[in-house]
C-alpha cells in the first residue's frame, strides 16, 4: 500500500505553524486566563469578607430562631459597588438551616440584573418570589458564590445551640472581567493570526530552501542509481548540513564514477566476469584455487610468422587487433571469456569463472562463428590489398584449478590443468580454417554439428593416441 507522500516543506510549515500556535496559547494562559483566574477569587476573598463583615447587622439570633434583616441585605446588594474592591453583587439568596430559600430576606439588584438578564429583571419588578426562584439558575456575566452564615462567637458564649444559621448565596457580576478577557483574547487571537501568517510564509519559503536541494540531490541519486555516473549536486557550496551532504553526494559520485571506470578498464584486460568477480571481493588475493568443470578454446593465427616478417610494428598490431576483435566479440556473445592473448593466439574459457549449463555447445558454435566470421574478414583485407590470415582452432573439457596465479604483486586468474593442456595440443594439429574437438567433446555435440573423425594422434604429455574429430558445420541452427 503505497503512502501518502508529504513534501518537507509542508512539514516545516506545519511544525512553525504547531510551535506559533503553542507558544501563543502559552501566552495566553499567563497573560489573560490565570490574570482572570486571580480576579474570579480576588472577588470571592472580598465578598467573603463582606458577608462577615455584615452578617453580625443583618442576623439577630433569638430563642425562638434566626432573625434576618432584609432592609440591611437589600441595601448591601444595592450599594456594594460603591464598596472597596468595586465588587457587584447582582443577587442574594439566602437559605435556612433546610436548604428553604427565604424569598423575604432575598433580594436582587435590578439595574445589574438587567445587565444579565433583561427579561429577568422585567420578571423581577412584576413577580418578585418567582424571579427570586429563577435566580438559582445560572445566569451569564454571573458567578455563583455560596457562603454558610455561622453564628457569632458572641451568640455562642451566651449558650446558643444554633450553630450553622443557614447559606447565603450571592451573584457576583463578572461582565467587567469578562469583557476584559475577551479583549485580551481577542487581542492575542489577532496576535496569533499575524504571527502564524508570518510563521508560515517564513517555514514556507525556508522549506522551499531545503527542500530545493534535498530535491535535486534525490532526483541525482536516482539517475545516479539508474546508471548516470556523471550526476552532480550543484548546492556543495553551502555553508550548512545540506551542503555538507552535497559534498558528500558528489564525493560518492566521484568514487562510483572511478570504480565504473576501473571496470571497464579492467574489463578490457580480463574478461567482464572475471572483472567483475576481482571487484565482488574484499581482497585483491580472494580468488583461491577452486575444482572447476570448463570447456577451454585455443586459437593460433596460421601464416602469422611468415606475415609479421614482411609488415611494419604497426601494420601488424592493426592486424592482430582487427582478427581479435573477431573473437572477443562472438566469446562474449556465447557467454564465455578471453582469458588470455598469447601473441598470435588466445585462450578462451566457459565455466569459469561464472557457471554455464552447456560450456560445451556454447565453445563449438563459439568457433564456428569466429571462423565464419575470420573469413569474412579476411576477404575485405584481400579487397584493400592487406594481408590476412586464417584460425587454427582446437577445443577441449573437462576438470581444472580455477583461480589467482602468480603472486601478490602481480596475479593473473586462469584455469590449469590437463584439460587445457589437450587444448592447446589439439590447436597445434588444426591447420588454418580447421576446428578440431576432442572425442568428449564431440559426444556433447554430436547432435548438433557435422564433424569427421581425424587419424588418432600421439600428443605430447599423452601415452595413448588421442582421438580428434574436425567439426565442419552447424547442422542444427536452434542452440546458435
Amino acid at each position: 500500500m503505497m503512502q501518502t507522500r508529504f513534501p518537507l516543506r509542508w512539514k516545516i510549515a506545519a511544525f512553525a505553524a504547531g510551535l506559533v500556535a503553542f507558544a501563543v496559547a502559552a501566552l495566553a494562559l499567563f497573560t489573560v486566563v490565570l490574570p482572570w483566574r486571580e480576579k474570579l477569587h480576588a472577588q470571592e476573598h472580598l465578598a467573603s469578607a463582606l458577608v462577615k463583615t455584615v452578617a453580625a447587622g443583618i442576623v439577630e439570633v433569638r430563642s425562638d430562631g434566626a432573625h434576618w434583616d432584609a432592609n440591611r441585605l437589600e441595601t448591601l446588594v444595592a450599594n456594594s459597588a460603591a464598596g472597596p474592591g468595586g465588587l457587584e453583587v447582582v443577587y442574594a439568596l439566602l437559605y435556612d438551616g433546610k436548604e428553604m430559600l427565604n424569598q423575604a430576606a432575598s433580594t436582587a439588584n435590578p439595574r445589574l440584573l438587567e445587565h444579565s438578564s433583561p427579561d429577568l429583571a422585567a420578571l423581577y419588578q412584576r413577580d418578585r418570589p418567582r424571579a427570586l426562584g429563577l435566580l438559582q439558575s445560572k445566569l451569564p456575566g454571573v458567578r455563583k458564590l455560596s457562603l454558610r452564615l455561622k453564628l457569632p462567637d458572641e451568640g455562642l458564649r451566651r449558650g446558643q445551640v444554633e450553630a450553622d444559621l443557614g447559606r447565603l448565596e450571592l451573584g457576583i457580576s463578572t461582565a467587567a472581567i469578562d469583557q476584559e478577557l475577551r479583549a485580551s483574547l481577542f487581542r492575542d487571537f489577532l496576535v496569533f493570526l499575524a504571527t502564524l501568517l508570518v510563521a508560515l510564509i517564513g517555514a514556507i519559503l525556508m522549506g522551499g530552501r531545503i527542500a530545493r536541494p534535498l530535491g535535486d540531490l534525490a532526483g541525482a541519486m536516482g539517475r545516479l542509481q539508474a546508471g548516470d555516473f556523471e550526476q552532480r549536486s550543484t548546492f556543495a557550496h553551502g555553508n550548512d548540513e545540506v551542503g555538507d551532504l552535497a559534498v558528500a553526494f558528489n564525493d560518492m559520485a566521484d568514487g562510483l564514477n572511478e570504480r565504473e571506470r576501473l571496470r571497464g578498464t579492467l574489463g578490457r584486460y580480463v574478461s567482464g566476469d572475471v572483472a567483475e568477480r576481482i571487484l565482488q571481493e574484499t581482497s585483491d588475493v580472494a580468488l583461491p584455487g577452486e575444482l572447476r568443470r570448463v570447456t577451454v578454446l585455443f586459437l593460433d593465427m596460421r601464416g602469422f610468422t611468415t606475415v609479421s616478417e614482411r609488415l611494419r610494428p604497426r601494420e601488424v598490431l592493426e592486424l592482430l587487433n582487427e582478427y581479435f576483435s573477431i573473437v572477443v566479440d562472438r566469446v562474449s556473445a556465447h557467454g564465455g571469456s578471453v582469458n588470455k592473448f598469447i601473441g598470435d593466439a588466445a585462450m578462451c574459457i566457459w565455466g569459469a569463472p561464472r557457471w554455464l549449463e552447456t560450456p560445451e555447445r556454447d565453445a563449438v558454435i563459439c568457433a564456428l562463428e569466429m571462423r565464419a566470421a575470420a573469413v569474412e574478414l579476411s576477404e575485405k583485407r584481400r579487397e584493400r590489398g592487406l594481408t590476412a590470415v586464417g584460425f587454427g582452432i582446437g577445443i577441449n573439457c573437462g576438470e581444472v584449478v580455477a583461480g589467482n596465479l602468480g603472486a601478490s604483486e602481480r596475479l593473473e586468474y586462469t584455469v590449469i590443468g590437463d584439460a587445457v593442456n589437450l587444448a592447446q595440443r589439439l590447436e597445434s594439429q588444426a591447420s588454418a580454417g580447421e576446428i578440431l574437438v576432442s572425442q568428449e567433446i564431440y559426444e556433447k555435440v554430436q547432435d548438433l554439428v557435422e564433424a569427421v573423425p581425424r587419424e588418432a594422434v600421439k600428443l605430447k604429455g599423452k601415452g595413448l593416441p588421442v582421438p580428434l574429430w574436425e567439426i565442419t558445420r552447424l547442422i542444427r541452427a536452434e542452440a546458435a
